[in-house]
């Protein structure tokens, strides 16, 4: 990292940034950036690759707007670099799951920029008012890491299991998602064994619940989200990509049925992201077989004309890009430097993936 720091830094003083932003390579290029929540209190310091402060997303939207990129809603931009009449410096912006956090930290500074964006939104824990499991459980070992508390009761494990450390956490986050999973656990019921955990550690869950925390936004605030500045698109219904044919064209239907529910019936959803960034060749023609157009990817870069419109490529922004690094990215370069080649994989899916009941 702190060698491509240096890069980005060498390229900016030889003004090799701005030539990149303002060259026909990048104006026929998009780049579509990705976030997840942005904080409300001390979530991206529990995983700043999954949470940013509002701060930082301001200080982004900032930098696009005093260095002229053209912020596009997603549709908008997609058709545009098909048919190859995208303006110059193009940027368009998404949000994946559609975390309650979205409406109380996001859109604020999305509607001070004037700045559209795409919710992909997951939609059973919309109906299900709850936080999502593995990603409160997880919060929860690391709020109550003060503690050397045996949490072997709550999973039934016949060894100790602590969470202190990241490797304890770690191992207690896999033995409480297996024990779940094993057992079935409906929602609530995975909902009580956090809310176990949470008492063991001292962690006040009830306050955690309150506040909204790892919830998906409500039925009522996806309704009410400004039509002229917030799309809301595909993301499964259960946020996972089942192998079989007729259990993923299923996701994608309770999906848009829910969104269509809530958002009208005349809303066009053709797009759609691989949860978890997960995805397989196998899945492109049962995407085409529901109608959708486009789908992205968590693999970085930019996306160009050649690129599947069903494989596009994001910049998932963490706590951890620093704003030159940032800088390179929105002005192409970062793109143009060698990483690893990019593959379909199948990884561990996050949002309560582990029951079919959600």
């Amino acid at each position: 990292m702190r060698a491509k720091e240096l890069v980005f830094a060498g390229a900016r003083r030889a003004g090799v940034l701005g030539l990149t932003r303002d060259s026909n390579w990048r104006r026929r290029r998009l780049l579509i950036l990705c976030y997840h929540g942005v904080s409300t209190a001390d979530e991206h310091e529990w995983n700043g690759e999954l949470y940013v402060p509002p701060a930082l997303l301001r200080e982004r939207l900032r930098h696009l707007r005093e260095n002229g990129y053209n912020l596009l809603p997603l549709a908008e931009a997609c058709a545009r670099l098909r048919s190859g009449s995208l303006p110059p410096r193009s940027v368009a912006i998404t949000f994946d799951d559609g975390a309650v956090d979205f409406a109380s930290s996001a859109l604020p500074i999305l509607r001070e920029f004037n700045a559209p964006a795409t919710v992909y939104l997951t939609t059973y824990y919309a109906e299900n008012r709850l936080p999502v499991f593995d990603v409160v459980l997880s919060y929860v070992l690391w709020r109550g890491r003060d503690r050397r508390v045996d949490l072997s009761s709550v999973c039934g494990s016949p060894e100790a299991v602590f969470a202190q450390s990241p490797a304890e956490r770690a191992s207690a986050f896999r033995a409480m998602f297996d024990f779940a999973r094993a057992h079935g656990l409906n929602a609530r019921e995975k909902d009580a064994l956090v809310a176990r955990v949470a008492t063991l550690l001292g962690v006040p869950y009830g306050e955690i619940v309150a506040s909204g925390l790892f919830q998906i936004m409500s039925p009522e605030v996806i309704a009410a989200l400004p039509p002229d500045l917030i799309d809301v698109q595909l993301h499964t219904h259960r946020h996972r990509t089942p192998n079989d044919h007729g259990l993923f064209l299923r996701e994608l239907q309770e999906n848009a049925d829910r969104i269509r529910a809530l958002r009208g019936d005349v809303v066009n959803l053709a797009h759609f992201c691989y949860p978890s960034g997960v995805y397989e060749h196998a899945f492109l023609p049962w995407l085409r077989e529901a109608g959708v157009q486009y789908a992205t990817t968590t693999v970085p870069g930019l996306a160009s004309p050649s690129d599947d419109p069903l494989l596009l490529p994001r910049m998932v922004d963490t706590t951890a890009r620093s704003a030159l690094a940032f800088e390179a990215w929105a002005s192409g370069f970062a793109a143009l430097l060698p990483r690893q080649p990019a593959h379909s994989y199948r990884g561990e899916q996050t949002a309560d993936s582990s029951s079919g009941n959600g």
